[in-house]
């Protein structure tokens, strides 16, 4: 008849398992999420460039209105100067299309560097572009990828949990009940096989009884941390898997 403690290296090598399956198949959607994440980014990156572009166009589209309504006011004024009749009159005006002509100079530098500030903002929508469709290439990957994945572990753990059930069956009712309840909290951690003369959870040593006891394939508990122990050949759970 099987032992205790022979169940246990058993059932604590499913439960490994059974939790590197979970992590495996709940680390898709973090990978997806983080693949939608660059996505987001990329895509509020090149929706700001472009509304950068098109905000500066149209400063230097008002500026330009600005140029050709300020152009007007000088023409009238010229001809305004030519039928003055002072010199008082015609050197304000003349003062004032002096004026205008600066602004209007002013007003060009401002539209020549709001131009070239729109062409240089417009060179940077085909790089955003390009880091959204490669953005967009690497989450479609990852979907096919995770979608494969989530499948094949499924299925492995549907296997591994109907073979853990089986074994279960096995313990003895006084011995299940223990086994349920220290699981039930600690999940894999709740088993553990003894390394030397200590807990392979915990580390910490344990009596010569306790030793005894697991010899003699009975249910045995750490006193430190709590959980089941089985006696080891020299391997751990994981080196058994």
């Amino acid at each position: 008849m099987t032992s205790v403690t022979d169940i246990f290296r058993t059932l604590h090598r499913h439960h490994r398992q059974l939790a590197d399956l979970n992590d495996r198949l709940q680390a898709g959607p973090r990978q997806l999420k983080a693949c939608k994440t660059q996505l987001a980014t990329a895509e509020a990156s090149l929706a700001e460039t472009q509304e950068r572009a098109k905000g500066l166009r149209m400063q230097a589209d008002q500026k330009q209105l600005q140029l050709r309504s300020a152009e007007q006011k000088i023409v009238d004024l010229e001809t305004k100067r030519n039928t003055c009749k002072t010199n008082r009159e015609f050197q304000t005006v003349v003062e004032q299309i002096a004026a205008d002509q600066m602004a209007c100079r002013v007003l060009e530098d401002e539209i020549l560097e709001l131009l070239e500030r729109t062409d240089a903002a417009k060179a940077e929508v085909p790089v955003g572009e390009q880091h959204v469709a490669a953005a967009r290439e690497r989450l479609a990957a990852k979907e096919g990828v995770v979608a494969s994945e989530k499948s094949e572990i499924e299925s492995e753990l549907a296997r591994v949990a109907k073979s853990l059930a089986e074994v279960e069956a096995e313990l003895p009712h006084d011995v299940r009940t223990s086994y349920d309840r220290v699981v039930k909290g600690k999940g894999a951690d709740g088993l553990a096989a003894v390394e030397g003369e200590s807990c392979g959870g915990c580390y910490q040593k344990i009596t010569g009884n306790m030793l005894s006891e697991l010899i003699m394939g009975r249910l045995v508990a750490c006193r430190s941390c709590g959980r089941l122990l089985y006696s080891g050949d020299g391997r751990t759970p994981a080196e058994e898997a």
